[in-house]
């Protein structure tokens, strides 16, 4: 009986503290990656099948703090399954991404 009691408590904020979350920012995509989803900047088809995508997305944001951050959702569906990869990048880890992706090109 005791066992029952813990796994609800556990469930239970688990659940209350992500809605909570989802409340406060507004959006799904604000409450995973944890501040205020201004807008959708656009999104990368990475990959495509007949049944199955990935896609990434970037989001203009404001961190739990007020900071502006960027913010990359890669989003992966398939029949019966799908996952969501928040990743949040400050503004100088932004252009360090930045940096990189164009010596990645060959750019610089």
């Amino acid at each position: 009986m005791t066992f029952e009691y813990v796994f609800f408590a556990v469930v239970a904020f688990v659940v209350g503290s992500f809605a909570w979350r989802f409340f406060r920012s507004g959006s799904l995509t604000g409450a995973l990656l944890g501040g205020r989803a201004h807008r959708e900047i656009g999104k990368i088809v990475l990959a495509s099948g007949a049944a199955s995508s990935t896609v990434l997305k970037v989001y203009a944001m404001d961190s739990g703090d007020g900071e502006p951050v960027v913010a990359l959702m890669l989003v992966s569906k398939a029949p019966l399954a799908g996952s969501m990869v928040p990743i949040t990048l400050t503004r100088t880890r932004a252009h360090e991404l930045l940096s990189l992706l164009r010596q990645a090109l060959g750019g610089d």
